[in-house]
Formats: C-alpha cells, structure tokens, sequence
C-alpha cells in the first residue's frame, strides 16, 4: 500500500504501520492517539488527523463517519478487502462485510448504460446496521 501514497513523511508512515498492525479494529482519532501513546510515538492530533484523511482518500482506509454526534472511526483495508466490490459497514459495531451481489452488479451496469456513469466498486460503501446489531435495537 504505501506505494500507493504519493508523498509521505515519516509520521505518515507511522500512523499507516500501526494501522496496518492493529488492521482488524476500527478507531476514533482518541483512540488511535491513545494506541500511538502507548507505543511511546508522538504524533500531533491534527497531523493524525490529516494522515487518516489523506489515506482514506486514497483508498487504504476505511471511515465510517460520524453519526448522532458520535465521533467518525478509522480502519486499514486489507488487500484482500480490496476487491473490485463495495462494502456493507455497521454504524453501530464498525463490522465490515465484503458486497458481493448480483442485484449490486446489475444497479452497476445500469447506472453505466442509462446514465453514462460508472460506479467505482472499490470505494462503493453502504451503512446501516448488521444482523447481530439490529436484534439488539429491537
């Protein structure tokens, strides 16, 4: 992934290695400032901020943003999360699932055909809530 990024410093650097370590956990920006503490890395907010943003952006981090005033989370895409399909995130967990449907195909290729734009599938993202999740709300 990191020859993904076009420019890089080395605090960029940093904040990718621990998310790739801890890449299975999704993290606020306190969170991940409290895990960077942990390892004695000091890291200005703002700069862990910005670095998580710029990797979103480019596709090597998952956000789920904020919801009800809840802070957004964090989280590194595996390679083989990155598939040529979308993602199901739950607000309430942050559980991840791979999109892999023939309705979404089909929406696809519609809005390619019917209205001359094509949907990048990688970066396709749904939110709401999983199966575990939606049981406890009831």
């Amino acid at each position: 992934m990191e020859e993904k990024m076009k420019y890089s410093t080395r605090q960029q650097k940093i904040i990718l290695e621990c998310l790739q370590e801890y890449g299975d956990t999704f993290y606020t920006i306190d969170q991940f400032m409290e895990l960077l503490h942990g390892k004695e890395i000091q890291i200005g907010r703002t700069t862990v901020y910005r670095g998580l943003e710029r990797l979103q952006k480019e596709g090597a981090v998952l956000k789920v943003p904020s919801v009800e005033g809840a802070p957004a989370q964090y989280r590194f895409i595996r390679d083989e999360e990155r598939k040529n399909y979308g993602k199901l995130v739950c607000l309430e967990c942050g559980h991840t699932i791979p999109l892999q449907c023939g309705c979404i195909d089909h929406f696809v290729g519609h809005v390619l055909d019917e209205h001359g734009f094509e949907i990048d599938q990688s970066r396709t993202i749904f939110y709401g809530y999983c199966d575990s999740c939606r049981r406890l709300k009831k």
